[in-house]
């Protein structure tokens, strides 16, 4: 028998429920500038990726420790990728307001760091979309606080990941699987980086539009 394989053929990873959810942000990974395709127009994007697992939500993952391969239950995780940007009509600062509370003050517009959302507890809202080619996925639609009363764990299962595009594949750049690297390698700026690292915020211009971090 041909072994003939496709896209379709690959096996289909468990997707997280639908719904709310526990979610505790554990990868917090600056893409750099992504070249991005709006209104038949391409151009380059500040792009910045969040990742949360989801401890009430599990699945058996392998992994290899000494050459050997083993199974293990972990949190399932899931991602949303925004732009990087907190501007009056940005998605990222609509997310995190909505995870807040409450809106950001003009202060801290000047300069929040994103590097103190790791660790973080937020009640995820999921649901699960279908791609151009057919795929389905989870999708974060929304996140806002605990629920009064409701603790939230007290560390994550997986190693926190942070990662500025300055870095280069300096700081936790080997942390990430390969895909995820290849796409920072893609970026606008990953070429020249030169390798310094900085506190990774998100900062306006006088006239609100978007300032890279």
């Amino acid at each position: 028998m041909a072994l003939t394989l496709s896209e379709s053929a690959k096996q289909e990873r468990k997707l997280p429920e639908a719904g709310a959810t526990v979610g505790v942000l554990y990868s917090l990974v600056d893409l750099g500038h992504q070249k991005t395709n709006w209104d038949n127009q391409e151009k380059w994007t500040p792009k910045v990726r969040l990742t949360f697992e989801l401890p009430d939500q599990t699945d058996e993952f392998e992994v290899e420790e000494n050459g050997k391969r083993t199974t293990v239950q972990k949190p399932m995780v899931v991602s949303i990728e925004q732009t990087r940007s907190l501007g009056e009509k940005a998605s990222l600062r609509k997310l995190l307001e909505q995870w807040r509370g409450q809106t950001f003050t003009s202060k801290e517009l000047q300069a929040f760091s994103l590097k103190n959302l790791l660790g973080k507890p937020a009640m995820l809202t999921l649901i699960h979309k279908t791609s151009q080619q057919g795929r389905q996925y989870c999708a974060i639609a929304g996140a806002s606080k605990l629920p009064k009363g409701m603790k939230a764990p007290a560390t994550t299962t997986n190693d926190q990941l942070y990662y500025e595009i300055e870095q280069g594949e300096a700081g936790q750049f080997n942390d990430m699987p390969d895909w995820l690297q290849e796409k920072i390698r893609a970026s606008k700026e990953f070429a020249t980086t030169a390798g310094k690292s900085t506190a990774t915020k998100v900062e306006l211009d006088a006239d609100g539009n978007q300032v890279p971090f």
